[in-house]
């Protein structure tokens, strides 16, 4: 692949689900440009065409044409599901098709931030302590 990779692209890639099926599908780069590196896994967020009714909070829809949207390349109705986060190689990706609009793209980082759990808290204890 020659053309360079960025967060918010949409490329198909090959994922494992949640029972470790590898299947082909569509994701959204979301490692920021200036942790791309050639050598680092690429974190990406799943999209997926199943979409239950009421949408769930952790689903993003996306723009989508039965034609391909001219900016995201997507062709049937879908959405990031920001609680699906796994990593891909550079070799896993079949194809880039799109990009991810920025106030989308937003939207989907800030409900990966609150999905993701915090800082686990420490409880404070003297052990180990380097006070004299």
């Amino acid at each position: 692949m020659t053309q360079p990779l960025r967060c918010g692209q949409i490329v198909w890639a090959e994922v494992a689900d949640e029972n470790g099926v590898r299947k082909t599908r569509p994701v959204i780069i979301i490692t920021p440009d200036d942790r791309l590196t050639a050598a680092e896994p690429l974190e990406v967020v799943a999209i997926t065409s199943r979409l239950p009714q009421p949408l769930p909070a952790d689903h993003v829809l996306l723009p989508w044409h039965a034609q391909g949207h001219p900016r995201t390349g997507l062709n049937r109705k879908c959405a990031a599901v920001c609680t699906w986060l796994t990593r891909i190689e550079r070799e896993d990706i079949l194809n880039i098709v799109g990009i991810v609009p920025g106030a989308i793209l937003l939207d989907i980082a800030r409900r990966i931030a609150g999905s993701r759990p915090g800082p686990s808290e420490t409880p404070s204890s003297d052990e180990g302590s380097s006070e004299t």
